[in-house]
């Protein structure tokens, strides 16, 4: 059948993109037709923000949508699904789809949408923006029980993120390590998502005499450049920004790290973690969404509360004074990786998911 993949690429990057770049270059591309409309735009980040320059944008995707969509029987539509604006977007570009004779499916990636549909005006909201989509997709537990409690178990789906787990367990890495252990972040440049507290968590080890380098590699996140800057004056000498990479160039880049942390204060079922696990690092992240579903405390790494740098440099010095520890947890991590997190079960699932309203289509 024919699909329409819709959603950001470059020059976007984070979870969204690296997703909808796996599905592109799996086997589902062989088993249908599948078209992507990029609808990622250079310029200033103003990603959930009611603005003019967001609702002209809104309505010429649609427009892009309803054009690119003719023909398509599915149309897969991948958004945060929060805030008020992003529902309200995911709302016109299903409606846009529909008026082109699609069905619509819709995957959930964003890791606050649990506690932003706690209000009954926004379960309202969601409600009534969901009315064109056949189905929903969450990538998280409380996610997919959020929706449910909205939608109905009926037109709510989980699928498990996955990772092309061979990839990434092959990689030379992108430079030869050296005698400083290498912490490794990977995401966007924001505060939320925990950068902060890692730089200052660094820094305390640092001033412990636990000599390491902080690696962050990622870019402009879409509440703009100002969330960036609070990044990048947070920094202190031992902090190396190394910018973005092409999906393609990553797996070298985890290749080249030994602790892998993902800080954040929110996240739903991150793909920055499954990707450091697949290539065998240990993994420091804050016990959020369905992060503790992916990694054993103890075991394939250490979880910490969010917004807690002192408890973050503790887990981090544990690591990084034990090549050993580091060895062994990031050994467990990998087999984890392979026996739960591969992406063929999601691209299975989507599969499925086409099937499905196609089946209903017809």
């Amino acid at each position: 059948m024919r699909v329409l993949i819709v959603g950001k690429a470059a020059p976007d990057r984070g979870g969204i993109p690296s997703f909808i770049g796996m599905l592109r270059h799996s086997e589902l591309a062989s088993r249908h037709d599948l078209g992507f409309l990029n609808l990622a735009r250079d310029g200033t980040r103003q990603g959930g923000q009611l603005t003019a320059e967001n609702v002209r944008r809104t309505f010429s995707d649609g427009l892009a949508v309803y054009r690119a969509a003719r023909g398509a029987q599915i149309v897969h539509v991948h958004t945060a699904l929060t805030p008020t604006v992003t529902v309200m977007r995911a709302f016109l570009l299903s409606v846009a789809a529909r008026a082109a004779g699609s069905e619509v499916l819709v995957h959930a990636h964003g890791g606050a949408l649990d506690g932003w549909l706690k209000g009954p005006l926004r379960r309202l909201i969601m409600r009534a923006a969901m009315w064109p989509v056949g189905r929903v997709v969450a990538v998280w537990d409380a996610g997919y029980r959020a929706l449910s409690s909205v939608l109905g178990p009926e037109r709510v789906v989980f699928v498990q993120n996955g990772v092309d787990l061979e990839t990434f367990g092959s990689a030379q890495p992108e430079c030869p390590r050296g005698d400083r252990p290498r912490v490794l972040y990977v995401g966007l440049l924001t505060p939320r998502k925990g950068v902060v507290d890692l730089i200052d968590a660094s820094r305390q080890l640092l001033e412990q005499g636990v000599d390491h380098e902080l690696w962050i590699v990622g870019g402009t996140p879409d509440e703009g450049q100002v969330a960036e800057q609070a990044v990048r004056r947070s920094a202190h000498p031992g902090v190396v920004f190394r910018g973005t990479r092409q999906p393609e160039e990553m797996p070298s880049v985890y290749a080249a790290a030994d602790v892998f942390c993902l800080p954040s204060w929110w996240e739903a079922m991150p793909l920055s973690v499954l990707e450091a696990m697949a290539a065998g690092l240990p993994v420091v992240a804050t016990d959020v969404g369905d992060v503790k579903e992916a990694v054993s405390d103890g075991s394939s790494g250490i979880l910490v509360p969010p917004r807690s740098p002192d408890r973050l440099a503790s887990a981090l010095r544990e690591l990084l004074l034990d090549a050993g520890r580091r060895a062994d947890l990031g050994g467990q991590a990998r087999r984890t990786a392979l026996t739960h997190f591969s992406s063929r079960s999601a691209v299975d699932a989507t599969d499925d998911l086409y099937h499905q309203l196609a089946d209903g289509h017809s």
